[in-house]
């Protein structure tokens, strides 16, 4: 099962409107939200969402240690859209709400392919800073 591309679109939309306003507090609440989320479906990940549970994890670590200060060789542009598409992962309601079985993850899988895609880069320096 697929995003229709109105879904698709709609989710690319939010996202892109959320990033642009980001701020430390945000930064702070994806970083606090994520960790308690991940760590809630550590046993019952979406299967829609098993490819990339590593790299939502690693996302989330990378806010931690940026607001911890332990880590803040990544440019603002980077925390802003991995911070947005973690809030959008946490959010139970986005464009398709997370309760709805099967397909309720489908968006946030979308928004945080596109996060990945857009920092890649900085993310692989960061594992490597990390050794990870």
């Amino acid at each position: 099962m697929n995003l229709t591309k109105e879904q698709l679109e709609k989710a690319k939309k939010q996202f892109e409107e959320d990033i642009k306003n980001v701020d430390e507090d945000d930064v702070q609440y994806a970083s606090k939200k994520g960790t308690t989320k991940i760590n809630g479906m550590e046993n019952s990940i979406p299967s829609v969402l098993l490819k990339m549970w590593d790299d939502i994890k690693l996302m989330i670590e990378l806010l931690t240690d940026y607001i911890k200060g332990n880590y803040k060789e990544v440019p603002w542009n980077i925390i802003a859209a991995i911070t947005g598409a973690i809030i959008y992962f946490v959010s139970p309601i986005d464009v398709i709400p997370d309760f709805i079985p099967v397909v309720g993850y489908l968006d946030d899988a979308a928004v945080i392919k596109l996060a990945l895609n857009f920092s890649q880069d900085d993310l692989n320096k960061y594992a490597k800073w990390k050794n990870i």
